[in-house]
């Protein structure tokens, strides 16, 4: 970020198309991993008082009282997409095999 974008607060824009990975993982992490942690959940500790519906219902009062826990679940595969990509990006730039 440049000085002139700070004085301003003009953000620079995500590259393009990259909004389309954030939409698909943020998705990925807001309708499919809590019922996966739930069925991980229910396998290793037991039932949840409520059954998923319940559980659903806690993760998205979690999200809309700003709980760290449940933005790290939702954020977690995007995240995750960008250390992946930076390290294949590190290993592309790396030094040929020999």
């Amino acid at each position: 970020m440049t000085a002139e974008q700070v004085k301003t607060g003009r953000r620079l824009p995500l590259p393009k198309g990259e909004w389309r990975w954030v939409v698909v993982f943020a998705a990925g992490g807001v309708l499919i991993l809590p019922t996966l942690v739930y069925l991980a959940g229910l396998a290793t500790l037991g039932p949840y008082d409520g059954g998923l519906p319940a559980f659903w219902g806690s993760f998205y009062l979690a999200l809309l009282t700003l709980k760290p826990t449940a933005w790290l679940l939702v954020t977690g595969p995007y995240g995750l997409f960008w250390l992946l990509r930076l390290a294949r990006r590190a290993l592309a730039s790396g030094q040929p095999s020999a």
